[in-house]
């Protein structure tokens, strides 16, 4: 990608080739991505020799357009083809988004859902007076057609749905409080190797948070991937 821009009286272009896109997970507060702790992710990486990227999805933040997931996909992939080498990381609905998505050369999907099982009544309606409320999803109308179009779209673009990835990290808590940690489980069973699988203790749902995860994500970017395996920390 080519960048144009200036810098006080100078033009200048910058190119970046090789890149890492973040993925935000469903907004719980208002605002953008970048103006939360998901560009000092970008910070993380750039500062050590990766350039990354980090925006809103369509209907959220800044970015334009309503919220839909497919809208999402397609975002991701549009931002993308614009590198010659991606690596993508996702948190929440964000790292099922990532998966979805083919053909980056390594997936670090974090705190994320596997299939739509998980998506109790209860926990739609949740989502939807939370965006309703504080205008975290624009677009959304009546309850009943958000949720028809909520799990279809969400069928469509699932893990459980799409081709099995290689190349996939997966980190998730134990005592997640969103999204249940057997989630994690099958988008590593899931996957194809080489891959890994971090189980976190004392984590939560928001491990973006940490910089320990932050940290084996990039080194799952930077370094060789083979084979399979499973870990345990504590955070």
């Amino acid at each position: 990608m080519k960048l144009d821009i200036n810098v006080g009286r100078n033009y200048v272009r910058i190119n970046v080739d090789r890149v890492v896109i973040i993925c935000h997970g469903l907004p719980y507060e208002p605002g953008s991505a970048i103006d939360k702790s998901y560009d000092s992710l970008a910070e993380f990486f750039s500062r050590r020799g990766i350039p990354a990227v980090v925006f809103d999805f369509s209907g959220t933040g800044k970015s334009q357009g309503s919220f839909s997931l497919i809208s999402w996909l397609e975002d991701l992939e549009s931002i993308a083809e614009n590198f010659e080498e991606v690596h993508v990381v996702g948190f929440s609905m964000g790292g099922a988004v990532a998966y979805a998505f083919e053909n980056a050369e390594s997936y670090s999907i974090i705190s994320s859902p596997f299939s739509p099982d998980m998506f109790s009544e209860g926990m739609l309606r949740e989502i939807y007076s939370n965006a309703l409320l504080k205008g975290t999803l624009r677009g959304i109308r009546d309850y009943e057609t958000f949720r028809r179009r909520f799990v279809e779209e969400f069928q469509s673009i699932a893990p459980s749905s799409v081709r099995p990835k290689k190349d996939v990290l997966v980190v998730h808590a134990i005592d997640d409080e969103v999204v249940p940690f057997d989630q994690g489980e099958r988008i590593f069973r899931y996957s194809k190797r080489p891959k890994k699988f971090v189980r976190v203790e004392n984590g939560g749902h928001f491990l973006r948070r940490s910089e320990k995860v932050i940290e084996l994500a990039y080194r799952w970017v930077s370094e060789k991937r083979e084979g399979e395996e499973v870990e345990t920390i504590r955070i």
